[in-house]
């Protein structure tokens, strides 16, 4: 039997108080900063699994709070997308009965931004689907806040888009509130001026700018700039109208190609259960 386990049967408490003697000593023996860090780690150790206990409750109790909180964004969300659908099925049959033509939803195919080349007159992007992704040359590009560029050239699997913010890639757009149009150019980084605004028309600092539609090749409807600045020109006859993009063109990663447009009930959401829809946006199974 060896001989601590000997002394601590017959003189337990001698034997403990002789321990923690030593150890007294030693501590005081030793630096202040180990005997600080030996301490902290002593702490530690001993206060972990309480630690944890702890932690974990707080978690639980913060991941239910917040799971109360994406269910009532949810609920709301999917309240709001029918009644959205019925005010488009309501619009469409008033389109018909117009005899106007019927409006079109997109085919995007998303695209991952594989290269970039960034100089002071133009700005290109490389993307990893091309030919072989049914990508043609002129296809309009977007990004999650709004139009960005067009397809300028392609390859079997790759091609380049060429962003608006370039020299000679003007865009035609519509101030969303008054409906006045004009011609977005780029100006520098991610500012641009709006041309052939009459010094008569209504355009205003905040005022939102979307694309026209006008020409067939950029949809109608897409943010493209903020209006920042509203001034006369020096002959008195326009306004000289500058615009932010609110998109970082330096920073885009994803895209997303628009291939061809389909009727807007053919869309992949249109008409499906719920279910289904939070199944693909969230990946889990209802």
């Amino acid at each position: 039997m060896p001989l601590f386990e000997l002394l601590f049967r017959r003189h337990r408490d001698k034997t403990v108080l002789a321990v923690l003697v030593v150890l007294s000593l030693t501590l005081m023996l030793i630096p202040e900063p180990a005997n600080l860090a030996m301490a902290r780690g002593l702490l530690n150790t001993v206060m972990y699994p309480a630690n944890r206990v702890t932690q974990f409750f707080e978690d639980f109790v913060s991941v239910r709070g917040e799971n109360r909180e994406l269910k009532k964004q949810v609920a709301s969300l999917l309240l709001e997308r029918e009644r959205l659908n019925q005010f488009r099925v309501e619009r469409e049959r008033l389109r018909r009965l117009a005899e106007f033509k019927e409006e079109q939803f997109l085919d995007l195919r998303p695209a991952e931004v594989i290269g970039r080349n960034l100089d002071r007159f133009q700005t290109m992007l490389v993307i990893d689907k091309g030919r072989a992704d049914s990508i043609k040359v002129r296809m309009p590009v977007l990004s999650y806040k709004g139009y960005v560029g067009r397809i300028a050239e392609v390859f079997d699997n790759s091609a380049w888009v060429q962003l608006i913010c370039s020299r000679n890639s003007p865009v035609s757009c519509i101030d969303k509130r008054s409906r006045v149009v004009g011609i977005l150019e780029w100006s520098h980084f991610s500012y641009f001026e709006m041309k052939n605004v009459s010094i008569v028309d209504d355009v205003q600092v905040g005022d939102t700018l979307i694309t026209s539609g006008f020409g067939g090749v950029v949809p109608k409807g897409y943010p493209v700039g903020v209006v920042s600045g509203v001034a006369k020109q020096m002959d008195g006859l326009g306004l000289k109208v500058t615009a932010v993009s609110e998109v970082n063109f330096r920073s885009l990663e994803e895209v997303f190609v628009i291939i061809d447009e389909i009727p807007w009930d053919k869309a992949i959401y249109f008409d499906q259960p719920d279910s289904v829809i939070i199944r693909d946006l969230i990946g889990e199974d209802l």
